[in-house]
């Protein structure tokens, strides 16, 4: 049996994978605050995080009764971007800062530009992957500006999920995959890139994590960290990665043809290629490494589950009305849009772009209306993400839904009609959790082995690969009703733009 463990923004979500019977045993969540005092600031303490992960391991232990000892891998899957530093002595500096956070966004223009003036190239050109505010680079920057003597202190440069495995194995280590999304990690060649190194502090390469391959266990659980989580030491740890390459694989997206949509706090597009892709002119995709040894180009959106939240709280609709408030508006909220752009946007990468709602009238200004304009809104800008993609020659005829909006029946129903795909909501929703368990089962199977390397796909279970879940269809006439709403929708999108554009960070 394995454990699969994600750390996401609004807490962590543990998961009992049992290989054999190919089956969740049990799984539990525990919520871990947000530091949001400044404009754009979003932190974390990281010892929430591993208050989080003990009691969620605790927890599913107990429900479940399996002994300590029938444990044989721990896997990690965290939120990526994030940067944890420590000190010499291991101490944590000061609260890691989060992939939403937008305090960097002038500091990092400023130094994408230098960057291209020191060397004759963008940055983006070098590693293979546009470097959005979202990404740790620009936090890295931040506080060495702001917070010069905590950036003299740093001993130890680390990623969430870094940090949850060096917690558990006190080994160094990162994979390609949550690498990639740093701004300072080549993409193709798959090592870090010394030259954006150097213009930050000629140190800084030394005070990073050694790159291992995704199908390599990071190492094993030492005592203390065992004791911690109540297990026995000695258990395989795998690579780890970030959340969305840890939920490629909890689809089985793990193959060209498939692309998963992620609704949680913020929003992704991602699928899968053998290689790397060249996205020149397609600045929108992230053109990631996965952590099965592929490539994996996501797309993502800065506000999701967050923006609808807000909205859905402010007039007081319970969760559990969500799904038929929603269906009590027909597509397009008879004119009402919501640009939910609560916490800067990404699709458009606009950071310092604020919320709108335009088109209200006195018939259309109601509850129903208002919450369909927002999850429209939402909607129609992950949308553009498969536009995108199509545009770069990448297509699909389904996409699977995973996150907290899966749970909404009417919410994929809308998906499916927007895009025109058929929809699938697969029987196991956790998808970061239970690929970070899959690619435990992985590495410690490769850790046993002295051959050649085991292949990913044969450990995937059968129900996965058979796509088994809840299928939606689109509905042929609300699709063609959605084509036009769509274009109006990015219509105003594109009118919008030219008014945040010197915010923008650019290269």
């Amino acid at each position: 049996m394995f454990l699969g463990i994600d750390c996401g923004t609004q807490g962590t979500k543990v998961l009992l994978w049992d290989v054999e019977n190919q089956q969740v045993l049990a799984t539990s969540f525990h919520a871990h605050p947000l530091l949001n005092e400044r404009p754009g600031q979003k932190e974390q303490h990281p010892t929430d995080w591993l208050n989080a992960m003990r009691a969620g391991v605790r927890d599913v232990m107990e429900k479940t009764a399996v002994g300590r000892d029938k444990i044989l891998g721990i896997g990690v899957s965290a939120q990526q971007h994030g940067l944890v530093i420590l000190d010499q002595n291991d101490r944590v500096i000061r609260p890691a800062k989060l992939w939403c956070d937008t305090e960097s966004t002038a500091g990092l223009k400023r130094f994408l530009h230098d960057y291209q003036s020191m060397y004759g190239h963008r940055l983006s050109a070098d590693i293979g992957i546009p470097v959005p505010v979202a990404f740790t680079l620009g936090k890295l920057l931040w506080v060495k500006q702001h917070e010069s003597a905590h950036f003299a202190r740093i001993d130890k440069v680390m990623l969430p999920h870094d940090y949850l495995n060096y917690f558990l194995t006190g080994n160094f280590r990162t994979e390609p995959g949550d690498a990639s999304g740093t701004g300072y990690f080549d993409t193709r060649l798959k090592t870090w890139h010394t030259p954006v190194l150097a213009l930050i502090d000629p140190t800084l390469h030394s005070k990073l994590p050694e790159v291992i391959a995704s199908h390599q266990a990071q190492g094993f659980l030492r005592v203390e960290a065992a004791a911690y989580l109540g297990l026995s030491a000695d258990i395989v740890v795998s690579s780890g990665g970030g959340d969305n390459m840890m939920s490629a694989i909890g689809t089985g997206n793990i193959a060209p043809g498939r692309v998963t949509m992620s609704l949680g706090t913020s929003g992704t597009l991602s699928t899968c290629q053998p290689e790397q892709i060249d996205c020149s002119g397609f600045e929108d995709i992230n053109t990631f490494c996965s952590s099965t040894g592929a490539w994996l180009p996501l797309i993502s959106t800065m506000n999701v589950t967050n923006s609808i939240n807000t909205y859905r709280q402010l007039m007081d609709i319970d969760i559990k009305d969500f799904d038929n408030t929603l269906m009590a508006s027909q597509p397009g909220a008879e004119g009402l849009f919501s640009f939910p752009w609560l916490n800067g946007a990404r699709l458009p990468n606009l950071p310092g772009a604020r919320g709108e709602i335009s088109g209200m009238t006195m018939a259309n200004f109601t509850k129903p209306h208002l919450l369909r304009s927002v999850v429209e809104g939402v909607t129609f800008n992950l949308c553009k993400g498969i536009e995108i993609f199509n545009a770069r020659g990448l297509m699909f005829d389904s996409v699977t839904i995973i996150g907290g909006g899966a749970n909404s029946r009417a919410w994929c129903g809308m998906i499916a009609d927007i895009t025109g795909l058929t929809v699938t909501r697969p029987a196991v929703p956790d998808a970061a959790a239970l690929g970070a368990a899959i690619q435990a089962h992985w590495c410690f199977r490769n850790s046993a082995s002295h051959a050649e390397t085991v292949p990913l796909p044969p450990l995937l279970p059968e129900w996965l690969t058979s796509e088994q879940g809840e299928t939606i269809a689109p509905d042929p006439a609300i699709s063609e009703r959605y084509r036009q709403i769509y274009q109006n929708y990015h219509a105003e999108v594109d009118k919008r733009k030219a008014r945040y554009l010197d915010e923008s960070p650019s290269e």
